[in-house]
């Protein structure tokens, strides 16, 4: 195969994988399929603009996998969107660890620059997070001061995030991750469009959505 053909099998085999998402990004949407209203609403802490929340963890392999996706999203948004991210932990011990390392991370102002190396520490290189010592030294390895690090990790500030973190997720009612809400408004999740493209195609019209019903 000779490299023209090679170049338009692969932009053939592209157009295949945008496609679905551009027939979601064009359809209209069906309340209770493509997405759930969140009821009651709930209030957003970004004022003027349009909040976007990803509930996650650390150790949800979709979360991983949802990582590269989510993070593209975010960097192509407008200036009247705002990501923000929560992490959950389901009663699940590790899970609270793992929230945790996130809240002191975004505490540290380096979580942006870490999430990714996270997940790949937490379902790559199996990295126990709950040992403090491999904890720490892993912060070490990736430029973030050991002792700073655990400082913080075990401040009444990031127990009190933490917990704020859980009833936020219990108040928007979240029964998996990742799931995105949209405004205090709306909640759509892979489970709900069967792909991450899908997903955020759905989250691009409900934000078009909150927009228009603030009246911008």
């Amino acid at each position: 195969m000779d490299r023209r053909s090679v170049f338009k099998q692969a932009l053939v085999l592209g157009m295949m994988a945008v496609l679905p998402a551009l027939a979601m990004a064009q359809a209209k949407l069906t309340p209770g399929k493509d997405y759930q209203d969140i009821k009651p609403p709930q209030r957003t802490d970004s004022g003027n603009k349009i909040e976007v929340i990803e509930f996650f963890s650390y150790g949800c392999p979709h979360c991983n996998d949802f990582e590269p996706y989510i993070e593209a999203w975010t960097k192509r948004q407008p200036n009247d969107v705002v990501v923000r991210r929560i992490p959950i932990t389901f009663n699940r011990e590790p899970w609270a660890v793992l929230a945790k390392v996130y809240i002191t991370l975004e505490s540290l102002g380096v979580s942006e620059r870490l999430n990714p190396l996270v997940f790949k520490a937490v379902h790559v290189d199996r990295v126990d997070f709950s040992d403090e010592a491999a904890r720490n030294a892993w912060m070490q390895k990736n430029g973030v001061d050991a002792a700073k690090f655990a400082e913080t990790y075990k401040s009444f500030s990031v127990q009190s995030k933490l917990t704020r973190a859980t009833q936020t997720a219990a108040a928007y009612q979240i029964q998996g991750v990742p799931t995105l809400a949209i405004d205090g408004r709306f909640l759509t999740s892979p489970s709900m469009s069967s792909s991450f493209e899908g997903t955020l195609a759905v989250t691009d019209q409900l934000v078009a959505q909150a927009r228009k019903q603030r009246g911008k």
